[in-house]
C-alpha cells in the first residue's frame, strides 16, 4: 500500500490539520479569555436582574418591601441595578469599555461588603470569590494579550 505523499508547505499542513511543531498545539488563552468574559457576563447579568427583582418587588426572599428597606439598601441596590447590567452587556460584546465597568463593578461590592455591610450582604466566601474573579480576570488578559503579541 502506497503511503500518501506528505506536504512540505507549513500553509498545506496548517489547512490540512497536521502540525509538526510543537508550538502549533498551545493552549489558545484568547479564546480562553473570550469564554472568561462572556460568563462574567453571565453572571453579572443575572445580578443586574435580582437587582431589579428587589427593586420592582418580585424577590421571593425579600421580608419586607423595597419602599420600607433602609436608605443605604435602597441606593445600594439601585446602583448595583444599573451597573451590573451595564457591565454584563460590555463584557458580552468584549468592549474595553465593559471591562472597566466590570472592575468598577466588582471593585464596588467589595468596598460597599466593608463599608455597608447590612446592605451590600456580602459573607467573607462572596468577596473571596470575588477577589479570585478579579485575580482571574487579570491574569487571563495578560496571558492572552502576551500570546497575541508572539
Amino acid at each position: 500500500m502506497a503511503e500518501a505523499p506528505r506536504s512540505t508547505s507549513p500553509q498545506k499542513d496548517k489547512a490540512a490539520g497536521l502540525s509538526a511543531s510543537p508550538a502549533a498545539q498551545r493552549v489558545n488563552w484568547e479564546h480562553i479569555n473570550i469564554w472568561f468574559w462572556r460568563l462574567l457576563a453571565l453572571a453579572w447579568l443575572l445580578n443586574g436582574l435580582f437587582a431589579w427583582a428587589a427593586i420592582i418587588g418580585v424577590d421571593p426572599s425579600a421580608t419586607r418591601p423595597f419602599e420600607a428597606r433602609a436608605a443605604t439598601f435602597q441606593a445600594v441596590t439601585i446602583y448595583f441595578s444599573v451597573v451590573d447590567l451595564l457591565a454584563a452587556t460590555g463584557l458580552w460584546l468584549l468592549a474595553p469599555w465593559g471591562a472597566v465597568v466590570w472592575l468598577i463593578a466588582a471593585v464596588s461590592r467589595i468596598v460597599m461588603a466593608f463599608a455597608f455591610p447590612a446592605a451590600a450582604g456580602l459573607s467573607l466566601l462572596a468577596i473571596a470569590g470575588l477577589a479570585v474573579c478579579i485575580a482571574c480576570f487579570m491574569v487571563l488578559n495578560w496571558v492572552a494579550g502576551r500570546q497575541s503579541e508572539s
